[in-house]
């Protein structure tokens, strides 16, 4: 059976603790079957552990993100050793690199961002990467710390060039609402021009929305929307995208438990 999947979402994040049930409910609705709920710290993993309990189809991955970087602590980073070894945990992310807020850590950021490929491979689990106007550094630290189980660009805003450097480490390229939006041209392309086998398509709710829902919140149920762009982008059926970024998915994390 073909059915979409949510390959980033923050479906723990407080905007969805009200009436959950319900954005569950749009989103089967919707035919999406499996659903990767990103966790940023030690509590937000607790509550994915609870959701995960309710709901298999949650897949839960932590990272520290890159603008947290700051106030984590030697005891956090102890916590996150002993988390990701945790079987329910599939990834580590999203972690990378941010530099649109602030520079002025930028060192201690790509510090970081290798401390957690590393943790990655030690435990043998893909990453979620984070990049904002960093591609180049992103690619670099990549390049020379390769993750051993490959991974996702998450929300990939990066250059077509870079993409076909980052393949053949095993990451594949996730796309959201913004693939939707007219002025989403280096996108567009590199959906055009990447194969569909290192592809897939995300909501990161609660933000980015696409086009048809710009304005709101952003929530799991709209993830057909970049999934249909991309089948019209490869000119193919929706079922061809959905059945190969099940294929895409499940080479990363598995397939479906429970």
């Amino acid at each position: 059976m073909a059915y979409w999947i949510d390959s980033h979402s923050h479906m723990i994040f407080d905007e969805f603790k009200e009436n959950f049930e319900e954005y569950i409910q749009r989103a089967v609705e919707q035919n999406v079957r499996r659903i990767m709920c990103v966790c940023l710290n030690k509590e937000q993993l607790q509550r994915g552990f609870e959701l995960k309990e309710k709901y298999p189809f949650f897949d839960l991955s932590i990272g520290y993100f890159p603008l947290d970087i700051p106030k984590i602590t030697e005891q956090d980073w102890k916590d996150l050793e002993e988390l990701v070894q945790d079987e329910r945990v599939v990834a580590v992310g999203e972690i990378g690199l941010d530099y649109f807020w602030d520079t002025s850590y930028n060192d201690l950021q790509k510090e970081c961002f290798i401390r957690q490929i590393e943790l990655a491979n030690k435990v043998n689990k893909p990453i979620i990467v984070h990049t904002r106007d960093a591609h180049e550094d992103a690619l670099e630290v990549l390049l020379a710390h390769p993750p051993v189980k490959g991974g996702i660009m998450h929300c990939y805003s990066g250059s077509l060039e870079n993409a076909r450097k980052l393949e053949p480490l095993g990451m594949c390229f996730a796309f959201g609402g913004p693939l939707t939006y007219t002025n989403s041209l280096e996108g567009k392309d590199v959906v055009r021009e990447m194969p569909l086998s290192c592809l897939l398509v995300e909501t990161d709710c609660p933000s980015l929305p696409p086009q048809a829902h710009q304005g709101e919140m952003s929530e799991t149920s709209y993830v057909h929307y970049p999934g249909e762009c991309v089948a019209s982008l490869k000119g193919i059926s929706v079922e061809e995208v959905q059945e190969q970024m099940q294929i895409n998915y499940e080479k990363l994390f598995g397939k479906m438990v429970g």
